[in-house]
């Protein structure tokens, strides 16, 4: 089961709340709503914060999966880098888009986004760089 699209991204933002304004607009491009998971100051990029996030999937089949996260990416960006790993009985597959790379973001205040599906659950993301 695919419960959940998780994201990670950099947000163009002052403060948590501008955070929360930006992720409510990518709910609305999308038709669904995120849930803010933690937000902080980026510490490379004073001027980002970085963000973590959870959109509802709840399908079953992986080419659902598929379908859905990629229809719900793309009303937020494009183009995206998209990579698949199987796995004995799982999937993931993760996508990201980039200013950086030319991305196009349909959101105001995002510059950089992942996102990541799997049939294992906790979050995939690492822990977060710390500065030395």
């Amino acid at each position: 089961m695919f419960k959940v699209i998780y994201w990670q991204g950099y947000l163009r933002v002052n403060k948590q709340a501008g955070a929360e304004r930006v992720i409510a607009r990518m709910g609305k491009a999308t038709g669904e709503p995120f849930t803010l998971l933690s937000c902080e100051r980026y510490w490379k990029i004073p001027e980002l914060a970085t963000v973590q996030m959870t959109s509802l999937l709840g399908v079953q089949e992986p080419q659902e999966a598929v379908f859905r996260t990629l229809l719900t990416a793309q009303r937020i960006a494009f183009p995206w880098s998209v990579t698949c790993h199987t796995f004995d009985d799982g999937l993931r597959f993760e996508g990201i888009a980039a200013k950086t790379v030319n991305a196009h973001f349909t959101v105001p205040g995002v510059d950089w986004l992942l996102f990541s599906v799997s049939t294992d659950e906790p979050a995939p993301w690492p822990e977060q760089e710390q500065p030395a």
